[in-house]
């Protein structure tokens, strides 16, 4: 029998119902002893301290990353509506970093497993966070790179919404060229432009570049979109929307 605890000092979560959870969903509803900062298992049989380690790495890279990540996001020089937007970002971008083929870990799991497989075998207490910042540099690398690569979608989504106001106000401005335009955003893609005098542009990939271009040039009194994408198309018709405002009508 194998006497083996996890405690924490920083971490403000109640870690016995969630080492509970993860033991269950290994296959392994062992009773835990102790409290929310220092939880106690009796280790016997087996695969038990596999079994152990396996729920204590879901509890490390799945729990605890929330807690990371948002340590890192509060140092970022960005107002509290943006971090609020940013972190569950960054944890959807370190979840999809988790996935593993079908029902099989991840490599970053199966590592972290075995690494904690190794601590026990020498040792009976591990601190999370300790082990977090000393054993787990890598992993948290990779959530700073999460947290950077969400912060830089959020800075582009803020230009880009600048950008389509700025161009909104002056299409509003420019006095209509053409009378009706009409847009088609077939499934494959592509986009079928013609206005009320027959003329027809196709566009094969069609990109948002492209067609606001177009329309920006021909500055059409109104705008009919035809979305028949099922949805791949959508940015694009929401992007026509707030460029055009009033003057578009969509269609699905």
């Amino acid at each position: 029998m194998h006497l083996c605890s996890v405690g924490t000092h920083e971490y403000d979560v109640d870690i016995k119902k969630l080492l509970q959870r993860r033991l269950e969903q290994a296959g392994q509803p062992v009773a835990l002893s102790g409290d929310n900062g220092l939880v106690r298992i009796e280790l016997s049989g087996e695969g038990a301290l596999e079994g152990w380690c396996t729920a204590v790495c879901a509890l490390l890279l799945r729990d605890l990353a929330h807690f990371e990540m948002a340590r890192m996001v509060n140092d970022l020089p960005l107002s509290l509506e943006e971090k609020r937007s940013v972190l569950p970002e960054a944890v959807r971008l370190s979840r999809a970093m988790l996935q593993g083929e079908e029902d099989a870990p991840s490599a970053a799991q199966a590592d972290v497993t075995h690494m904690l497989m190794a601590y026990y075998a020498e040792e009976d207490h591990l601190n999370l966070e300790g082990f977090m910042r000393f054993r787990l540099k890598e992993v948290l690398r990779d959530w700073e790179l999460c947290v950077m690569q969400a912060t830089e979608e959020l800075l582009l989504q803020a230009e880009y919404n600048e950008l389509m106001h700025v161009l909104s106000a002056f299409m509003q401005l420019a006095p209509p060229q053409i009378k009706d335009v009409y847009v088609v955003l077939n499934p494959d893609g592509s986009c079928i432009l013609t206005d009320d005098k027959d003329s027809r542009i196709e566009y094969d990939p069609c990109t948002g570049d492209n067609v606001l271009n177009a329309l920006a040039g021909l500055s059409p009194e109104r705008i009919t979109v035809y979305d028949l994408s099922g949805g791949r198309s959508a940015q694009l018709a929401e992007a026509l929307i707030r460029m055009f405002e009033h003057r578009v009508r969509v269609f699905k």
